[in-house]
């Protein structure tokens, strides 16, 4: 399986990548080393995966483990990206395994399969929608690391695995610039995707509208009690949760029971 591949080179990434923070200061885990290109080599091998999966002669396939592999190659990529110029020590080696366990399900539903044709204005729509669903992922796994750490310094327990991380505010910060973004992605995908859908209804897109609505109202919230109270802590925690477990359901949920349980599809 190919998705193997990705998933060995994500893990081996994030384990380099933790042995080096855990030799101390004097290894810099934001230098473009072992870890970062075993990394990008792992996002390389996911992209081939991935392609390989979805590409057909005259349509791209997309069934529910491509979608998820899809997420995981925006981690993975965003991921990289971080890596190359933020001081994050070993906090990406989180997101390398998750974008590593998402790539898992890269051509591995062989049932129905959602098929697109090859127009742009699709194409666009989904791109914006993996964006979206990728960078509001990340901010949930943050947002979990970020509780863990603050109740570990309240507890006042011994470091351990905390010593490996970033402090406090540069995950918050990275939380919150997550969150941002993939609100923004997620507003254009909004956008993008009614100008697509001319019967709810019959197109089955009636529950992933209105859940996905919902998640964005409540990434809305958290963004403005952000921005006019300085929300944080459980705040962040219970919106950002709710979000994206709104968000999880309008995409996977649906589909799920869609092509799985009904043998359906979008469109």
């Amino acid at each position: 399986m190919l998705s193997l591949v990705p998933l060995a080179l994500y893990l081996l990434a994030a384990w380099l990548l933790v042995r080096d923070v855990r030799r101390g200061p004097s290894a810099n885990p934001s230098r473009l080393g072992v870890p970062f290109w075993v990394a990008a080599a792992a996002f390389v091998a996911h992209c081939y995966a991935l392609f390989a999966a979805v590409r057909t002669e005259q349509a791209f396939t997309l069934a529910i483990t491509d979608s998820a592999s899809l997420v995981g190659w925006i981690v993975g990529g965003t991921t990289v990206i971080a890596m190359t110029s933020l001081r994050l020590a070993a906090l990406p080696a989180v997101l390398l395994a998750l974008a590593g366990l998402l790539a898992i399900g890269t051509g591995l539903f062989t049932g129905f399969r959602e098929i697109h044709l090859p127009q742009w204005e699709v194409t666009a729509h989904i791109v914006l929608a993996a964006l979206a669903a990728g960078w509001l992922s990340m901010a949930a796994v943050l947002v979990l690391v970020l509780t863990w750490q603050n109740n570990r310094l309240r507890a006042r327990q011994p470091l351990g695995l905390m010593s490996l991380l970033p402090p406090i505010e540069t995950v918050e910060r990275l939380l919150f610039a997550s969150l941002t973004a993939g609100f923004a992605v997620l507003t254009l995908a909004l956008v993008t995707g009614f100008f697509f859908v001319y019967n709810p209804v019959q197109q089955h897109l009636v529950h992933k509208m209105v859940l996905a609505i919902l998640a964005w109202l409540i990434f809305a919230v958290l963004l403005w009690g952000r921005y006019r109270f300085g929300w944080r802590g459980r705040q962040a925690l219970r919106f950002t949760i709710g979000g994206f477990v709104a968000l999880a359901l309008a995409y996977f949920g649906s589909k799920f029971v869609l092509e799985v349980m009904l043998g359906e599809h979008w469109g």
